[in-house]
């Protein structure tokens, strides 16, 4: 930590402080000692209560003259939103468990038009990377069978759920759900006929090693479908923080295309607008 940024924190506070030691001093070691009638009672609730009561004003005040770089934590609405923007990154706990509910039914439309552009058939390998509470992996295990099926999620509690969801086809091997970082994870020389991700790569601290990795783990004739949302100056300012990176279009073909891949279509999406399908595969 920065040593000036932290003296400059704390120098407003320096003159309550000074009120506030002697203060206390004097009057609980001091007066009310010498009043004969220490101990709990109006005397010392009513001396505790002013002193809060001016601690509290002297905040306050400084808070609403001291420039906002002077601020010891951004505003609330600000940490509430990077707090649900940490856990859409990796979820956990009940908060976690809460998204686990809300994003199927949220999701769900978006993530039946991937699997249609996936051009699903029977017999295939498919790769799901942000898989969350796996049921685009349930209806891709359907569509394939009895081919095979990998999720793979960074949220432990995510796996855990796509585990209790698809618990007959992760028993019979169709489904495999992994938890791991994809940037670090290995995939062990698997090969994938399709591999989709779906509102995930704002997440990836490094685009271009992550699709260098999902390029060599496609097979010839293969197909990946990458869905997100484009940089933009439509983007909420709530997602404005360091947990949400949005590429651009092309900062997202250009590296497919140096890597061999062949961009085969670009399109929208006809349920959720705003969202963009980058289609490339092996021709």
């Amino acid at each position: 930590m920065n040593p000036t940024l932290s003296i400059n924190r704390v120098r407003p506070y320096i003159p309550l402080i000074g009120f506030l030691v002697p203060t206390v001093l004097v009057g609980y070691g001091v007066v009310i000692p010498r009043s004969c009638i220490a101990g709990v009672n109006e005397l010392t609730i009513g001396f505790g209560t002013t002193i809060l009561g001016a601690v509290l004003t002297y905040v306050a005040g400084q808070r609403a003259v001291l420039p906002k770089g002077v601020c010891t934590k951004p505003p609330l609405r600000v940490r509430l939103a990077r707090a649900i923007n940490r856990q859409a990154a990796s979820p956990r706990g009940w908060f976690g468990r809460f998204l686990g509910f809300v994003w199927p039914r949220e999701h769900g439309r978006l993530n039946a038009e991937v699997l249609d552009a996936l051009d699903l058939h029977a017999g295939h390998r498919v790769l799901e990377i942000g898989s969350g509470t796996g049921h685009a992996l349930r209806e891709a295990v359907r569509r394939i069978a009895p081919g095979h099926v990998v999720g793979v999620d960074i949220s432990e509690l995510m796996v855990d759920l796509a585990c209790r969801l698809n618990r007959e086809t992760v028993a019979c091997g169709q489904l495999e759900v992994r938890a791991g970082n994809i940037e670090t994870l290995d995939l062990n020389g698997a090969t994938f006929d399709r591999i989709f991700s779906v509102n995930c790569i704002y997440f990836w601290r490094d685009v271009d090693a992550v699709l260098e990795k999902l390029a060599g783990a496609l097979a010839p004739n293969g197909k990946v479908v990458l869905a997100f949302r484009p940089d933009g100056d439509d983007i909420p300012t709530r997602f404005r923080d360091p947990t949400y990176r949005f590429p651009r279009v092309e900062d997202v073909e250009a590296p497919l295309h140096r890597l061999g891949l062949h961009l085969l279509e670009r399109s929208r999406s006809t349920t959720s607008p705003s969202v963009v399908f980058v289609i490339a595969g092996h021709r």
